[in-house]
């Protein structure tokens, strides 16, 4: 092993030379195959790949090869020489001494057809033509792919669609949840209460909110179910306001530029098919075409027409939330089709899992991304189908991260990515220094705030069984709608230069029964607990959703079991004393609507359990209900947010992960700030910009990725 040897001698004058001057080690060359080791925390592991030569090379890489397991297809050849430096980096496991680099001249080693063993301590590990079974064989194909996907929710179905549709791409996508069934896709189900399809996460106790929920602490729940949060939401179409998209560009960094609103709207429009011919007039802001069906329910009661002419009384006029207006009343448009729930599932990832490029692997949980610590590149993922039993996974070009802005936390400590100073406490290798888990935001609500109806027609059990008969068979009836629900009002509480609203009031519909009433005061919870379809109520809630809120938290991996535990989420939700202001101004203005002409007769104050706050009164009340009933929206952010450098954000503006290779965050975690509304219309957005980006690099720039280091 003191020399390189050729077993083929037609390969000596092409190969042995640039192959020794890129690896500067020993290595053994014969037959037509390669295998490669790559270095696990705890082990050796062993892949191979199948190879067979094309064109002629040139020094300057502008050829091509064929570098795929298993089976003949073409790649970039730039796709090849970061094989190569991978080469150089695993020699360097071995504790030989390569050159740091592999040049671009001597991709030429490429040329041929050529196996590598490296030596090592554990070449009896390798699997040779004598002891390779068929299973092996299967196993290590379907274990590699050109792109994996952690995380089959709102941006990675999206992820799933777009990276596929190029045929030579081989995709994988994982998510922890299952599929969804047709009972999440009535629109008049409150799924995000169905806990086996979400993750339910708990806040920290603090001083400053959620003092009476259980345990003091809130609830985050987002989905844990192919198509993520957008099978759990509310369904509501709404992108947020030109000023929180400018406000993501930094002067002096030029790859902020990108995230300005004007360059945006082409990437929200992609996805977008709007089904409302008054809306889609607009043709500056709406586009049709896309996968994503949008358009208002055909049934609204008469509720939703009284409140809309209360807050005409109140000044405010109905518009389109969508074309960057800072005051208004919204009967919203929802992403459905036919009267169904859409989810990014339903409207992305079901059309094209037909294809043969696309692995899609549910009821799965990667626990750690596989970093080389040579030169910090991501060489695949371990993942558990069952709890203890890991598989790996492979990715030739990238591995992309969409669990969410809690989930994405976990998964990045435990691979040595995080804060130095949290991941020591878990005896966890810092591979880089990155601020993953800071800067968490959620956006806030309170509970307590209640008008009781007095006109309702009662409803039995027999009605409503007939109303799932005709949402089953014709897709109609009352179940086809969202009751009050599909009503808000957007609010500018300040006169200041954004010219953008403040504060969402969010109305839902709830039926409590009315001898609940006579003896005494309903608990805030009682009337939080959905007990019927949403068109059934005789109980309005008005949440007053904070859409900017200040305060900041952070997320970590659990004390006694980071591996399967709970991340910790310190939200510190209401810290900052303009969060609270901003909210109890909000509720003054709800207030307001008990005295408009339109509700006055039909409409009161719900004689609600305010405890401990049932003493005080005025200001001084709300603010104790806010800070005792605080609610969160479970529409988390920040803890991979983008930026120009590692020392504040975890991403480019690219989303490339500072300094690590191989390795991209394409979802809500990446946002800055929020923006105004709900996180599931920008989550496809950023999908969609963050295939392009991917396209881009490896189509249109030949697979000259650059990790931005």
């Amino acid at each position: 092993m003191g020399r390189m040897i050729l077993e083929n001698r037609a390969w000596r004058r092409d190969v042995r030379r640039p192959l020794a001057k890129c690896t500067g080690a020993i290595v053994q060359v014969a037959a037509s195959r390669w295998i490669r080791i790559t270095q696990d925390r705890s082990s050796w592991e062993t892949f191979a790949f199948q190879w067979a030569s094309t064109e002629k090379l040139d020094n300057d890489c502008s050829g091509r090869c064929d570098l795929m397991f298993y089976h003949h297809r073409r790649v970039e050849v730039t796709a090849c020489v970061h094989i190569a430096r991978n080469t150089c980096s695993y020699l360097k496991v071995l504790k030989r001494k390569p050159r740091a680099h592999c040049s671009r001249g001597s991709s030429t080693l490429l040329r041929s057809a050529l196996l590598l063993f490296l030596a090592s301590a554990a070449a009896a590990d390798l699997f040779t033509k004598a002891t390779r079974s068929k299973a092996d064989e299967n196993n290590l194909k379907n274990s590699v792919f050109d792109f994996i996907i952690i995380g089959g929710g709102t941006s990675g179905c999206v992820l799933a669609n777009r990276l596929s549709a190029v045929p030579e791409w081989k995709v994988l996508l994982l998510e922890a949840g299952e599929d969804e069934n047709i009972d999440y896709d009535i629109p008049a189900v409150p799924t995000k209460d169905y806990r086996p399809i979400l993750w339910n996460y708990r806040t920290e106790r603090n001083g400053y909110s959620c003092l009476s929920r259980l345990g003091g602490a809130c609830e985050v729940r987002t989905g844990k179910v192919l198509g993520g949060s957008s099978v759990t939401n509310d369904m509501k179409y709404t992108r947020g306001h030109k000023k929180d998209y400018d406000g993501w560009h930094n002067a002096g960094q030029l790859g902020s530029l990108d995230w300005r609103f004007d360059n945006l709207l082409e990437h929200f429009k992609a996805s977008e098919d709007n089904g409302d011919y008054d809306v889609l007039m607009n043709t500056l802001y709406h586009a049709r075409g896309g996968e994503l069906r949008v358009q208002r329910f055909k049934r609204a009661d008469r509720f939703v027409e009284l409140f809309t002419s209360a807050f005409a009384e109140m000044g405010l006029r109905t518009m389109d939330i969508n074309t960057n207006v800072a005051e208004a009343v919204v009967q919203h448009q929802f992403t459905m089709a036919n009267h169904t729930r859409l989810s990014t599932n339903s409207a992305f990832l079901k059309p094209v899992r037909h294809r043969k490029n696309l692995v899609v692997m549910t009821g799965v949980t990667v626990t750690r991304i596989i970093i080389n610590k040579q030169d910090g590149s991501v060489d695949g993922i371990v993942y558990e189908s069952e709890k203890g039993k890991e598989h790996p996974a492979y990715a030739k070009r990238e591995t992309i991260l969409a669990g969410g802005a809690i989930n994405n936390v976990r998964l990045l400590h435990l691979s040595g990515l995080g804060p130095s100073a949290e991941l020591v406490k878990h005896n966890i290798t810092v591979l880089r220094e990155l601020p993953v888990g800071s800067h968490y935001q959620d956006q806030v609500t309170t509970g307590g705030l209640a008008f009781a109806i007095n006109d309702v027609t009662p409803v039995n059990e027999d009605t409503i069984i007939k109303d799932f008969k005709t949402w089953f068979q014709s897709r109609n009836g009352p179940l086809a709608s969202r009751g009050i629900n599909q009503l808000s009002a957007f609010l500018q509480l300040y006169e200041n230069d954004n010219n953008a609203p403040d504060v969402e009031l969010s109305f839902e519909g709830n039926f409590v029964r009315s001898d609940k009433f006579l003896l005494t005061n309903i608990s805030v919870h009682s009337i939080e607990e959905y007990t019927m379809p949403l068109p059934y109520y005789n109980l309005i809630l008005i949440y007053p959703v904070l859409l900017k809120p200040k305060s900041k938290g952070k997320v970590t991996l659990n004390k006694r079991n980071p591996k399967y535990g709970r991340p910790v989420v310190q939200a510190n939700f209401l810290k900052e004393s303009e969060d609270l202001d901003t909210l109890v101004d909000s509720i003054d203005i709800a207030l307001q609507l008990l005295d408009t002409r339109e509700l006055k007769p039909l409409v009161k104050f719900a004689p609600v359990d305010l405890f401990p706050c049932d003493k005080l009164r005025n200001r001084e009340q709300w603010n104790c209900i806010a800070r005792h009933y605080t609610k969160a929206m479970s529409n988390p952010i920040g803890t991979c947010r983008m930026g120009e450098n590692s020392t504040n954000s975890v991403v480019d503006y690219q989303l490339r992960v500072h300094g690590i290779e191989g390795l991209r965050i394409i979802d809500a975690s990446v946002m800055p700030t929020h923006v105004r509304g709900g996180t599931y219309i920008p989550t496809v957005m950023i999908a969609e910009r963050g295939a392009k980006l991917i396209i881009r690099d490896w189509k249109e720039n030949k697979g000259q990725y650059n990790s931005g280091r």
